[in-house]
């Protein structure tokens, strides 16, 4: 019997996903699912694997306030939903049976296609999830691993050169670099394994879900701000 962790999500789930992260039942400020997807996949591909307690408070808040769900019910789900997503991301990153390339077919990047004269730039804000993800890498961590030149070139292709202003104003275009930053990925986490550096482990689903069932007012709360629930996700159920 495979592990939870382990249970491909569905269509139907990843919907769920995708519409609970911008629903009343989480905070204001949780990311979408393309800002989670460009952020996770940064976590996924950090040279050092990268502890859940570390990255998931993020997920539901940009600041250090008080992080409110809708209810424990919600609280979670969510949790659940993303830990899964996450599981999902390891696997396919990691996924070394893709095309004549070596590209893995099974993960692209994920974008609200819009497009639109007042829409978000096609993966714009996938980019800007990735770039709060990697500044979750460790410090220095150019000092902490062998042979940077490859990863640090990769870096470029995906959260582009500082002075760079605009994205091109094509959609199409917008694709095609959106496309090229997920292929960096894929290069960045085969490059560190290439280096013998440990890959990312899926998260225990079942457990960390498990906590949320309950937790005492004076419990570090599940969601992982490392506060206690009666001042974190507590305070608003």
């Amino acid at each position: 019997m495979n592990a939870p962790q382990s249970i491909p999500m569905t269509e139907e789930e990843l919907e769920q996903l995708e519409d609970l992260l911008v629903s009343d039942e989480v905070p204001a400020d949780c990311m979408n699912l393309e800002m989670l997807d460009g952020y996770l996949a940064a976590i996924v591909s950090s040279p050092l694997p990268i502890p859940m307690e570390q990255w998931l408070p993020a997920v539901w808040t940009a600041d250090e306030g008080e992080v409110g769900f809708g209810s424990g019910a919600s609280l979670q789900k969510a949790i659940e939903l993303v830990l899964r997503y996450y599981n999902e991301l390891v696997q396919m990153i990691a996924d070394q049976e893709g095309d004549e390339e070596g590209e893995a077919e099974g993960w692209q990047p994920f974008c609200y296609a819009q497009g639109g004269d007042d829409d978000p730039a096609i993966g714009e804000e996938w980019t800007a999830g990735f770039q709060q993800g990697f500044e979750l890498w460790p410090a220095e961590w150019s000092d902490s691993v062998p042979e940077t030149a490859i990863a640090e070139s990769l870096l470029e292709t995906i959260l582009g050169e500082e002075e760079e202003v605009a994205s091109p104003a094509d959609a199409e275009a917008q694709l095609a670099e959106l496309e090229q930053k997920g292929i960096a990925v894929q290069h960045l986490y085969q490059n560190w394994r290439a280096l013998g550096l440990p890959a990312p482990d899926p998260v225990v689903v079942s457990g960390a879900v498990a906590a949320t069932s309950g937790p005492g007012r004076n419990e570090p709360c599940p969601c992982g701000s490392g506060k206690k629930y009666k001042k974190c996700c507590g305070a608003s159920v």
